[in-house]
């Protein structure tokens, strides 16, 4: 099954990828913040997230992003990919603060120290904002999304609120 959520996840950055124009903006990012399991009995854990943004901007509010999660949970780890559609609502230039929406779908590994692994489909939804920093390209972000994993009838959900730096673009 991990094979299968590589290959997927290559071919959904390969096609962002090729069918962004020639000038589309690109950012990288890295983030990371704490995991509320919305599970009867859920705890807190923490994860840490990579991001590869394309598109959107001032002219064009509709962008792209390929988002990778790792997630320490107690009795296992969890790995995710999803690819999601982002839209930036237009702010003044006055302000430094520019809010987004943020949703899409994925997959999502478990791996259990108990035993056992699996993979399962998800979609995912939120809001979230960023904050130049200088006059360069580099932004500081925050954003909560919701994520419901969905897993042999039962569905597990998830909200990680995720901090972090993005680097290039406009």
């Amino acid at each position: 099954m991990r094979s299968l959520a590589v290959g997927v996840a290559t071919l959904a950055l390969v096609t962002v990828i090729s069918a962004a124009p020639v000038d589309a903006q690109v950012r990288f990012g890295l983030g990371g913040g704490p995991t509320f399991s919305l599970e009867e009995g859920g705890g807190t854990e923490f994860h840490a997230m990579g991001t590869v943004g394309f598109g959107g901007g001032p002219e064009r509010p509709l962008g792209f992003r390929i988002d990778g999660m790792y997630t320490f949970i107690d009795g296992g780890n969890s790995l995710n990919g999803t690819g999601n559609v982002v839209y930036n609502f237009s702010a003044s230039e006055d302000t430094r603060f520019r809010p987004y929406l943020i949703g899409g779908g994925g997959l999502y590994y478990f791996d259990s120290d108990f035993g056992g692994s699996s993979t399962n489909f998800g979609l995912n939804g939120g809001a979230g904002f960023n904050v130049p920093i200088g006059q360069g390209t580099t932004k500081l972000f925050g954003e909560a999304r919701f994520h419901a994993i969905f897993a042999d009838g039962d569905t597990g959900n998830i909200l990680p609120i995720t901090v972090g730096i993005m680097f290039g673009g406009s």
